[in-house]
C-alpha cells in the first residue's frame, strides 16, 4: 500500500472518530484505525491492497 494513502486514511479515521457520537460507529472506526496502523509499511511480500 502506498505510504501516503495509508497515512491519509489514518488521519481521516482519527478525524472522523473525534466527531462521531454513535457508539457502534465509533467502535467500527476504532477497529479500522487499528487495522490501518498495524499494516506493514510497504515493500513487504504482501500484495498491495486494492482501494
Amino acid at each position: 500500500m502506498d505510504e501516503f494513502i495509508r497515512r491519509k486514511n489514518i488521519e481521516l479515521f482519527r478525524a472522523k472518530l473525534k466527531r462521531e457520537h454513535d457508539p457502534e460507529l465509533r467502535e467500527t472506526l476504532e477497529e479500522l484505525l487499528k487495522e490501518y496502523e498495524a499494516l506493514p509499511l510497504g515493500g513487504g511480500d504482501n500484495p498491495p491492497i486494492a482501494a
